[in-house]
């Protein structure tokens, strides 16, 4: 009798143990997971692990691009803040414009800042990526906006002393 009830509380811990979160899901899941879990929880879209990530944020840092999409359709919020940034800088950083593109056609902001003071342009001009600044300037963000350290696109621009840069941002 003992080792049934030792086998059933071994077998129920397992299974709490290795339910899957929202969070897992957004990371590296699949839509169908993620519909299921919504389907169950609508709320838990907007739900944040301690750190503040949502699970639109975490999608977009690990390129599941086949959620990130879905979670887009299901009207997650795309301006959520967390201490690293929101959904379309990690895109930015991550060089998915795929991401990016569909973020900013569905009114995600540009000019959001992180817990550096970055924006998405920030990124995109730290990283040099020439093909994500001109994607982010088709949205016109905000080249003024200082970060932490005083610091604005536009100056960092003008400091890497990029010329294609400099041109992108019509300095």
């Amino acid at each position: 009798m003992k080792s049934i009830i030792l086998i059933i509380a071994f077998l129920g811990f397992s299974s709490v143990f290795s339910q899957v979160t929202i969070f897992d899901v957004a990371r590296r899941g699949t839509v169908a997971e993620m519909s299921s879990l919504l389907i169950a929880q609508p709320q838990a879209i907007e739900s944040k692990t301690v750190q503040g990530f949502t699970p639109l944020i975490l999608a977009c840092y690990n390129s599941n691009d086949e959620v990130a999409t879905f979670l887009i359709q299901q009207k997650a919020n795309l301006n959520n803040v967390s201490p690293n940034g929101t959904a379309l800088m990690a895109s930015v950083v991550k060089n998915n414009q795929k991401l990016v593109k569909l973020l900013l056609e569905n009114k995600a902001n540009p000019d959001l800042q992180d817990g550096n003071g970055f924006t998405a342009l920030h990124y995109a001009i730290q990283f040099r990526n020439y093909e994500m600044i001109a994607l982010l300037m088709q949205y016109r963000p905000q080249i003024t906006i200082k970060d932490n350290m005083g610091m604005t696109a536009k100056a960092y621009a003008i400091n890497l002393k990029d010329e294609k840069i400099q041109h992108l941002l019509k300095l």
